[in-house]
């Protein structure tokens, strides 16, 4: 459309002017009777400003496919028509993202880059040659994922990580001895996808090889699996590493690399076993620290060392679930048979958990006694317990000591079960996980007779019931069991070791403790150290290095005023009780005080001394608290 505009204004004439106007042939300054008539002015067009958009486009459809989205609609019918523009959302608010960098001449797009299992939301727009642009229309559609294979890998050895094999043997491949070795292990590969999975390689490193041989590639079916067989085949080197890598279709994990470890030993038994270290780090790939240096050999001797952690006795960290076990190693007299058992603190009974078959005497994962299945289970305990292998105890007062006097343990003698915490492969601590290692009285104290990795287990507090006879123990109303302070083997736990036990005659078994429902803990004490000078009396307590809670338990038995027994209270050095004085801060005589302090314990001993300076000092009782 147009509009012509004209000039409405005449021109003018004056007399006695001579001004020619150019470009219209008037002459000015005639006469009006000389003058010719002038011509019309020119008539000016100029164009209308368009602001007349297009129709939203008509019948717009969204199909979805692995591909993309594919847009249609029908074409538009105005003349000045430029093309159309195709935005995306992730929400029908939006704010939409424009996917065309220049205009689209067909009623047509596809979108390549819509994503994967989730709308897409759409709008469609006209724009003519004027730069109008249309109503919006509005579609939507959801991109389906595509159905691809996924490669799952288990370890049916059920060893501690699922991405890492681990295997033995001995001698040569042509004359082995007849022992049971973990010289094959399995890998199930499972398709968990919802597509076909192709196994393409399967390369190994060092000295291991698929037996039997697989022919590559290797089709799998959703929900099928297909298990890879290797094989150790070391002759020489103690330790061994490599790698199984599987390739494969799936997207998402093309190439997953398995660890391969192995130990290979000349001969059964003797100096040829391989050492804990190598068996736990080297094998298993845990970064526990077993020792300041590399030798565990402490000749029995109650002295922890590394992560290594005191305790007798245990309970379940979760007491809703059991504790599990794993043996990781036997290397001990060839057909002979182990056997992890629990009995109750302070009971004399025993419960078996697992035996390892004695043919697999001289193995890492050794098989469960009269099955070809890894030496796997778990058991509920109800209380505080501890642990035994065969006849060797994890509480140290109730083993044979005398052959680690012989070799020159210095007393406290009997660690032939030892704990450490799980390092994974990281060097982080595994939460609630425990390396369990033990080694027969007297042999060699290499600790790799039987390794065991055990779950869900915290350590038991500590309990000392102080100025018990030797070997004696006592319970409190929770069912608690407390032991003297003087072991069994009269090995005492306090210095000087002549401090008598306390009441004179024997603990009054009808006397009356206030302020507590556990009256026989607070019936016997020490502290008398005769004649001796200073009037003190320490306790020296093996135990880990770092933090601990000492909740200690005192009653004055012998006085009823205030003023009469006073003494400083020294853990580790540091004074946390500076002249204590039971009577004033229980409120009087034979009633029950408790006080609670926090120390850091190093050198693996936990030092406590009680220096009077009037009377003797006097403690009943010591809870490690843990």
């Amino acid at each position: 459309m147009s509009k012509a505009i004209k000039n409405k204004r005449p021109y003018r004439w004056a007399r006695g002017m001579a001004v020619v106007l150019l470009g219209t042939g008037l002459l000015i300054g005639c006469t009006p009777s000389d003058q010719p008539k002038p011509p019309k002015p020119p008539v000016i067009t100029v164009p209308e400003t368009d602001t007349t958009p297009p129709l939203a486009p008509q019948g717009l459809s969204a199909t979805a496919s692995i591909g993309g989205i594919d847009l249609k609609w029908t074409a538009n019918t105005e003349a000045d028509l430029a093309g159309y523009r195709v935005s995306r959302s992730a929400s029908a608010s939006g704010a939409f993202t424009v996917l065309t960098s220049t205009l689209l001449t067909a009623p047509s797009y596809t979108d390549t880059a819509a994503p994967q299992g989730v709308a897409s939301f759409y709008q469609v727009v006209a724009v003519d040659k004027s730069g109008n642009a249309s109503a919006p229309s509005k579609v939507s559609a959801v991109r389906p994922s595509p159905v691809l294979g996924r490669a799952t890998l288990k370890s049916l050895d059920a060893g501690p990580f699922a991405d890492r094999l681990v295997f033995s043997r001995i001698g040569s491949l042509a004359s082995p001895p007849s022992n049971g070795v973990h010289d094959r292990a399995t890998l199930r590969i499972t398709n968990t996808g919802s597509g076909a999975l192709q196994v393409t390689g399967l390369p190994i490193t060092d000295t291991w090889e698929l037996d039997p041989k697989l022919t590559l590639p290797l089709n799998i079916a959703p929900g099928a699996f297909q298990d890879v067989k290797l094989r150790f085949t070391a002759q020489a080197v103690k330790v061994h590493a490599g790698t199984l890598t599987v390739e494969s279709n799936d997207v998402a994990a093309p190439r997953q690399v398995i660890q391969l470890a192995g130990v290979w030993q000349n001969q059964s038994e003797g100096i040829e076993e391989p050492t804990l270290e190598e068996i736990v780090e080297g094998g298993f790939g845990f970064k526990t620290k077993f020792a300041p240096g590399s030798d565990v050999n402490q000749k029995g001797r109650v002295t922890p060392q590394g992560d290594e952690v005191i305790a007798p006795y245990w309970q379940r960290a979760d007491a809703g679930k059991p504790v599990t076990v794993q043996q990781l190693a036997a290397y001990h007299t060839q057909g002979d048979v182990a056997r992890l058992r629990w009995f109750t603190k302070g009971s004399g009974d025993s419960n078996d958990v697992l035996a390892q078959a004695g043919i697999d005497g001289q193995t890492v994962l050794p098989r469960k006694e009269g099955t070809n299945e890894p030496a796997v289970t778990t058991f509920s305990p109800a209380s505080t317990f501890g642990f035994k292998v065969d006849t060797e105890s994890s509480d140290p007062t109730l083993n044979d000591q005398n052959a680690d006097r012989g070799s020159g343990c210095a007393d406290p003698c009997g660690q032939h079960v030892r704990f450490f915490q799980a390092r994974d492969r990281g060097g982080q601590i595994m939460p609630d996980t425990y390396l369990l290692i033990m080694d027969y009285s007297g042999i060699n104290y290499d600790y790799n007779d039987n390794v065991y990795l055990i779950g869900n287990l915290k350590p038991a507090s500590i309990l000392i019931d102080v100025g018990l006879g030797a070997g004696e123990k006592s319970a409190d109303p929770q069912g608690n069991v407390w032991f003297s302070d003087r072991y069994r083997n009269n090995y005492a736990l306090f210095t000087p070791n002549t401090a008598k036990n306390e009441p004179d005659g024997g603990p009054n078994a009808g006397l009356d403790i206030l302020k507590t429902n556990y009256d026989a803990l607070y019936r016997t004490y020490r502290g008398n150290v005769g004649n001796l000078t200073p009037r003190a009396i320490s306790f020296n307590i093996p135990l880990e290095n770092g933090p601990q809670t000492l909740r200690l338990h005192f009653a004055d038995l012998a006085h009823a005023t205030a003023g009469k027994r006073v003494f400083d209270v020294v853990a580790e050095g540091q004074n946390v009780l500076p002249n204590l004085d039971i009577v004033k801060d229980a409120g009087g005589g034979n009633t029950a005080l408790i006080k609670t302090v926090n120390v850091q314990v190093t050198g693996g001993v936990l030092n406590l001394t009680l220096s009077a300076s009037v009377d003797y000092p006097s403690i009943a009782g010591i809870e490690i608290v843990r």
